[in-house]
């Protein structure tokens, strides 16, 4: 196992110059990076509950193994708070908080086309903190204590799994989860099953592994209180902290024992730029983070 970091992608020096920026970004289920850019103008200034200010135009930039795809999008309403992949080259854009008008919910989420069209708009819940989908299309998401006590009965479970339809495929069963949810931290893929971190209102933090085929899951605990993103390949598993601290675990039993740490800040030059702490992505095995306009990927 290497504990050093590789470069993936980094934005292009004639994006920068045609003023554009990323304004979010994810890891689709094959392990390819995709990055919304959208034109500067549009961004809201730092410290804004939005991102960027809707209507927006932008472009998914996927840097695929077998070559660069492009998905243009225009006059977009659904504010970028979550960026994902779905099967088919479709884009699932979808806001973290949820607007409600009356009794309704407005939608906070859409689906593109691979050629920009507008497929579909959904309603994911209020809150969302942690989002990832896998490689059948499903979504799985993690709330935040607004969206689990507010009204949206969506987000009331605090963990879900949905299709892109929005129907509802996976609840947890409360009784197997060592407590109730109170915030969702992060998520992640390994082969077909869907993780989820999260903790509770006590101590302590956890990791719940979903199982699509039959929709059973596990949970244990998570090593570390509030993980930036984390990635799992069988019994190892890396985590990166807010602080810029990555730490790789071996689970023995039902309990992590540490085997690697490093601090991101300890790491040179050769990782330039303020490290994106809103989320990082974690598929089979394989941990990535943004800093700067430079995206990285670790191996657990």
């Amino acid at each position: 196992m290497s504990d050093r970091p590789v470069e993936v992608w980094r934005l292009p020096e004639e994006e920068r110059r045609a003023g554009r920026r990323a304004a979010a970004w994810t890891v689709g289920p094959a392990g390819e990076p995709a990055v919304l850019l959208v034109p500067e103008e549009h961004l809201t200034p730092a410290g804004s509950w939005r991102l960027v200010k809707p209507p927006y135009d932008g472009e998914v930039v996927v840097p695929a193994a077998r070559g660069e795809w492009r998905v243009p999008l225009s006059g977009v309403e659904v504010g970028p708070d979550h960026l994902a992949l779905l099967p088919g080259g479709r884009v699932l854009l979808t806001e973290g908080r949820a607007e409600q008008v009356g009794a309704d919910w407005v939608p906070n989420a859409a689906v593109y086309g691979p050629d920009g069209t507008p497929d579909r708009v959904l309603g994911l819940g209020d809150d969302i903190r942690a989002l990832v989908t896998d490689r059948g299309g499903r979504i799985w998401m993690a709330y935040g204590d607004e969206g689990i006590y507010g009204d949206h009965p969506i987000s009331a479970a605090g963990l879900r799994g949905v299709d892109t339809r929005g129907r509802v495929v996976w609840t947890p069963e409360q009784k197997k989860l060592p407590d109730y949810p109170l915030e969702g931290l992060a998520a992640a893929t390994e082969g077909p099953y869907a993780w989820l971190a999260w903790y509770p209102s006590s101590s302590g933090s956890y990791l719940t592994r979903i199982d699509p085929a039959d929709g059973s899951s596990t949970t244990v605990p998570c090593p570390v209180r509030v993980p930036l993103g984390f990635a799992v390949r069988g019994r190892e598993a890396v985590f990166l902290d807010r602080g810029g601290e990555l730490t790789w675990y071996l689970l023995v039993g039902k309990e992590w024992k540490r085997t690697g740490r490093r601090g991101l800040d300890r790491s040179g030059p050769d990782l330039p730029g303020e490290l994106d702490r809103r989320r990082a992505h974690g598929r089979d095995g394989a941990l990535w983070f943004r800093r700067g306009d430079g995206w990285y990927r670790v191996e657990a």
